[in-house]
């Protein structure tokens, strides 16, 4: 498991491949189009969880 302290996030499509890569740390993710774009959606309503958990809180 890649340590999220050194974390340096890479993003890319790989036409070679048909995949959208995700690097992160070390670790690698290898995504199709469409579970990049399910994932996308996730971590955006993720942070509209966390910046409405700080406006509640500030």
């Amino acid at each position: 498991m890649a340590s999220t302290y050194d974390n340096t996030v890479e993003v890319a499509y790989r036409e070679c491949i048909g995949l959208v890569t995700v690097e992160i740390g070390r670790g690698q993710l290898f995504l199709t189009p469409a579970d990049a774009a399910v994932v996308a959606e996730k971590l955006l309503a993720a942070l509209d969880v966390y910046a409405s958990t700080l406006r509640a809180v500030a």
